[in-house]
């Protein structure tokens, strides 16, 4: 599970640039995962390890909205859950469902607005 200050920090994920609104899945043990680094460089480094991932934009979500809409994005593209920080050969990672994420996201924003 995500601890509370991932929510606020920047997410960046990997999209493709031929196919505009397409972000990077992973399935695994019948669980379909989108990934996000909180890190440009693990992102970059983790496109350049992976040959599907070759090629892919890394792209930050700084605010509420964007991570909202990412969060929206890859449920209609069938994850159930975020596989947060993952390397290839990394036997483990952080992952978190994501149902209910956006709700956890927009109390961040709020919070950190007061």
């Amino acid at each position: 599970m995500a601890d509370s200050s991932f929510y606020g920090k920047v997410w960046y994920v990997l999209t493709d640039p031929l196919r505009p609104g397409e972000h990077l899945t992973l399935t695994a043990a019948e669980v379909k995962y989108a990934l996000v680094w909180t890190s440009s460089k693990a992102a970059l480094d983790f496109s350049r390890e992976l040959s599907v991932a070759r090629g892919m934009k890394v792209i930050p979500l700084y605010s509420w909205t964007l991570k909202d809409a990412f969060l929206t994005a890859a449920e209609k593209l069938g994850a159930t859950h975020l596989l947060i920080d993952y390397q290839p050969g990394a036997l483990q990672a952080a992952a978190a469902p994501i149902s209910g994420m956006s709700e956890l996201v927009r109390e961040h924003e709020e919070k950190r607005k007061e």
